[in-house]
């Protein structure tokens, strides 16, 4: 069942001729095969079409499939499905997934295990929108939402024991409760133990900083120093008090959008290669031609032309990628050797040659 705006119907009935002239309800039930009553029910939204009528109902009328839709549905991916008019096994069919993995897509907003990072391509590719539409309907599913909220609530206990005196504020692999926050993390119990760690690291960063602009504003040399150590002091206490919520946020977005690790070692290669770039020959010793294609359709990395050879680059966008998440992804896969973020700062400059950017090719994802 759908979220159809039966008013949006009667409205496009009432307003959009069709072959010149505009259409009874019967009429429309002809052209669909269907009944009188079934249109006039659809119109009072005491009966919902499936995807396929509402796809037949846009063909008729020649308007957007979304218009027949209330705005509320087009959030998620169940609204984006039936907008384009495909049943749950088309979809499924269509991004390269399982009838399973796509209903727990739909369902519980939880990507396949496995996923190379092209399934979020895929989807925007088949509902026709940008990764961007397709994240912040995974984000705000509601059960996203409720794991998000479960995260932040285990996060709260585990950054309890950074306020214990004289004992390590740590969490261990074999802790029961990492155990439950690696399952909301979808990783395992290994990697969760460092992504937590590093959170908890933070956190107790953030209540040394608290600390010492106590002291700071104590013993503050004048009135104005007082202040600003103050006002610190004040940004701090607002960022301990809200970090469980964000730790959880950041974490869960950082892992629904994070590169797999052979998408990660390439970029980090092409980090380290700066402008020269890497020879697309050389790129197998890195990773897959798949993966710089991902790499490409998210914009992280661009092939261009020099001459007879084309290289990879990294973009501006998958460099800030890089800077702003290295950390993360070596608590993700610590075998990858961290980027020399330097590298690409000290070499840039303009090329002298003219470079001609090439495509991705659709059919590797």
């Amino acid at each position: 069942m759908t979220d159809f705006d039966g008013e949006a119907l009667r409205t496009a009935r009432l307003t959009r001729p069709v072959d010149g002239e505009l259409l009874s309800a019967e009429a429309v039930a002809r052209r669909l095969g269907t009944s009188k009553s079934r249109i006039l029910a659809y119109e009072n939204n005491t009966s919902k079409p499936d995807p396929k009528r509402i796809a037949q109902l846009s063909d008729l009328f020649s308007i957007p499939a979304r218009r027949l839709r209330t705005k509320r549905a087009l959030a998620d991916l169940h609204g984006l499905r039936c907008q384009s008019g495909l049943t749950l096994a088309e979809a499924a069919a269509k991004v390269g997934i399982s009838r399973s993995s796509y209903a727990n897509l739909e369902r519980r907003a939880l990507l396949p295990v496995r996923d190379d990072g092209t399934v979020r391509m895929n989807l925007a590719r088949v509902f026709g929108v940008t990764p961007a539409v397709i994240d912040r309907a995974l984000l705000k599913h509601p059960a996203a939402v409720a794991r998000q909220a479960e995260l932040a609530e285990q996060l709260r206990i585990v950054f309890q024991r950074a306020h214990q005196e004289h004992a390590p504020a740590v969490i261990d692999v074999d802790d029961p409760l990492l155990q439950r926050i690696a399952k909301l993390l979808q990783r395992s119990p290994k990697v969760a133990c460092r992504i937590v760690n590093a959170e908890l690291d933070a956190y107790r960063e953030l209540l040394r900083d608290h600390a010492r602009m106590k002291v700071d504003e104590a013993f503050a040399q004048s009135a104005d120093d007082a202040a600003g150590a103050r006002n610190r002091r004040i940004r701090l206490e607002a960022l301990i008090e809200l970090a469980e919520p964000t730790a959880a946020k950041n974490v869960s977005r950082f892992l629904s959008e994070a590169m797999n690790v052979r998408q990660w070692r390439l970029m980090v290669a092409l980090t380290n290669a700066g402008l020269d770039g890497i020879a697309l020959s050389s790129i197998s010793r890195y990773a897959s031609a798949a993966d710089l294609a991902v790499l490409q359709i998210r914009q992280y990395a661009t092939v261009l032309q020099r001459g007879d050879q084309a290289y990879a680059t990294p973009t501006e966008n998958g460099l800030s990628t890089v800077r702003t998440n290295y950390a993360r992804y070596g608590r993700l896969y610590p075998r990858v050797p961290a980027p020399n973020l330097s590298r690409y700062w000290d070499q840039r400059r303009r090329p002298i040659v003219v470079r001609r950017a090439v495509r991705p090719a659709q059919d590797t994802i």
